[in-house]
C-alpha cells in the first residue's frame, strides 16, 4: 500500500487468513511499483534503445508557449494515426481549453508522445509536456546517435509553436497575469468606427501611415532594411478620444493582425514578456494607456522599469520586428525625454478638445434620439473647452435632472453649472 503498510493495519489481527491477505496485498503493490516503467523507460522502449542511450533536452516554457506546444501535440494526435503517435500508457494525457484566435481550441497540458521519423524530425523522438506549478517544461528525448541534431529540432519546434503555429496568432487579447505569468483573454473590440470620433482628418492620415501601412508593408520594409516597428504616442487631456482611437484601430485590425491590450500590472512588471510575445505573434499591435506610469520623468518613476521600457522599445530585450505600439498619456511632459525619442515613438499625435463644430457634431450624436427641437449650436458655444466625455456627461446629467424631458434651456443650465467637469471618470472616451 502507499502510505500505511497493510501488515501494520492487521498486526494485532488474530485471523491468519486476514494476515495472509494483507501480505498478498503488500506484495502486489510492491510488484506494481517495481514494474511500472518510468517515462524514460517508456521512451527507450519506443526508440528501441536502452535508457543509458537516451539524450534528454529540456526547455522551461512561458504559459502562452506551453499552450501552443500543447495545442500542436493535440493536433498531431488528430493529424497522424496511432501508429505514429502514442501516449505514455501508465500516465494518461490531460488537456485543457485555450482561447484561440478563431475560437476555443484544445491543448495538452500533460502528455508523453512518440513521433516517428518524418513527423517532427527525420529521426524518431519522444516529446514530453510536463506540467509544473509555476513553469511547465517540454522535453525532447532522442537516441544518443542522433544527439547532434536534436538541439536544432527542439529550437525549430518551439519556434513554430511560438510563431506560425500558435493558436493565438491574429487574435485580439486583453493581457492579465496569473501564477505562471501572462494570461491571454480573447477580446472582441466593441463596434466602433471613425465616424464616431470627430477628429481632424490629419489624425487618421497619421494612423493609416504609421500603423496600417507599416503592418501591411512589413515584408517589403524588412526586405529593404527600412524597419518594421513603429510607435505612435497620443497626447491630450482626459476625454479627448485617445483610448477610443485605439479601440477603433483594434476593431479595424481584428482577425487579420494580432492585437494585445495589456493591463497596468502587465505593463509595469512584464514588459519583456509582453514584447517577446508580440514579436512571436507579429505583425502585432500593442495598445498601452498611461505611458507616464512606466516611462515617467527620471526621479519620478521606477528607474528599473524605465530602463526596461527603453530597452524593449529599442529591441534590446525582445525583437520588435513587426510590432507597432500605440501609447497614450495625458501630458507628454511627464514622459521621459528618452522615451519620446523618434527612434522609439516615430510620431506624436496631439488630441485636443474639439472646436465648436466638433462639439456640435458630438451633441448631435448623443441627442439624436430627442424629438424636442433643440438649439444645439447655442449649447456648443456655451461649452467651450469641453471634451467628448464632458459633453456625454452633460447630456446624461440633463436627462437625469429633467427626467428625460430635455430642452435647450435645461442643457444650457447644466452647461452653466459646469457639473460635468472634470471628465476623469470618462477618460479616453470621445464618443
Amino acid at each position: 500500500m502507499t502510505d500505511i503498510d497493510a501488515l501494520d493495519l492487521l498486526a494485532e489481527t488474530p485471523s491468519p487468513a486476514l494476515r495472509l491477505l494483507a501480505t498478498a496485498i503488500d506484495r502486489e503493490f510492491a510488484r506494481r511499483e517495481e514494474s511500472a516503467p518510468s517515462p524514460y523507460d517508456h521512451a527507450a522502449a519506443q526508440l528501441g534503445v536502452g535508457v543509458t542511450d537516451l539524450v534528454v533536452l529540456t526547455e522551461v516554457l512561458e504559459p502562452p508557449v506551453a499552450h501552443a506546444v500543447g495545442h500542436w501535440l493535440f493536433e498531431a494526435q488528430l493529424r497522424w494515426s496511432a501508429e505514429h503517435v502514442g501516449a505514455f500508457p501508465t500516465r494518461p494525457a490531460t488537456s485543457e481549453t485555450v482561447p484561440g484566435a478563431r475560437g476555443d481550441v484544445r491543448a495538452f497540458n500533460a502528455v508523453t508522445m512518440t513521433l516517428s521519423a518524418g513527423t517532427l524530425a527525420g529521426v524518431p523522438v519522444v516529446v514530453r509536456l510536463v506540467p509544473d506549478r509555476f513553469s511547465p517544461e517540454v522535453e525532447l528525448i532522442g537516441r544518443t546517435r542522433d544527439a547532434d541534431g536534436l538541439p536544432d529540432v527542439l529550437d525549430g519546434f518551439l519556434r513554430r509553436c511560438r510563431t506560425t503555429d500558435s493558436p493565438y496568432r491574429q487574435g485580439t487579447y486583453r493581457l492579465t497575469t496569473g501564477n505562471r505569468g501572462l494570461v491571454l483573454e480573447r477580446w472582441t473590440p466593441p463596434a466602433a468606427s471613425r465616424d464616431l470620433l470627430k477628429l481632424d482628418p490629419g489624425v487618421w492620415h497619421t494612423v493609416d501611415r504609421s500603423v496600417h501601412r507599416v503592418l501591411e508593408l512589413a515584408p517589403d520594409l524588412a526586405a529593404r532594411g527600412l524597419g518594421t516597428s513603429t510607435g505612435l504616442l497620443l497626447v491630450g487631456p482626459p476625454g479627448t478620444g485617445k483610448t477610443q482611437l485605439g479601440t477603433v484601430v483594434a476593431r479595424e485590425l481584428h482577425g487579420t493582425t494580432t492585437v494585445l491590450v495589456p493591463d497596468t500590472y502587465v505593463t509595469e512588471h512584464y514588459l519583456t514578456e509582453l514584447f517577446g510575445l508580440a514579436a512571436d505573434l507579429s505583425p502585432c499591435l500593442i495598445l498601452m494607456d498611461d505611458l507616464d506610469l512606466i516611462a515617467g520623468e527620471r526621479g519620478q518613476t521606477n528607474p528599473h522599469r524605465l530602463r526596461e521600457f527603453l530597452n524593449v522599445m529599442d529591441g534590446g530585450l525582445a525583437d520588435r520586428s513587426g510590432v507597432v505600439v500605440i501609447a497614450s498619456t495625458n501630458d507628454h511632459r511627464k514622459v521621459d525625454k528618452a522615451a519620446r525619442r523618434s527612434s522609439r515613438f516615430d510620431t506624436v499625435v496631439r488630441m485636443e478638445a474639439p472646436g465648436v463644430e466638433g462639439r456640435l457634431a458630438i451633441l448631435g450624436r448623443y441627442l439624436a434620439w430627442c424629438t424636442t427641437p433643440l438649439d444645439l449650436p447655442a449649447v456648443a458655444r456655451a461649452t467651450e473647452g469641453a471634451t467628448g466625455a464632458d459633453l456625454k456627461e452633460l447630456v446624461r446629467a440633463t436627462v437625469l435632472e429633467t427626467q428625460d424631458a430635455v430642452t435647450t434651456e435645461a442643457l444650457l443650465a447644466q452647461a452653466a453649472e459646469g457639473g460635468w467637469r472634470p471628465s476623469a471618470q470618462e477618460a479616453g472616451h470621445y464618443l
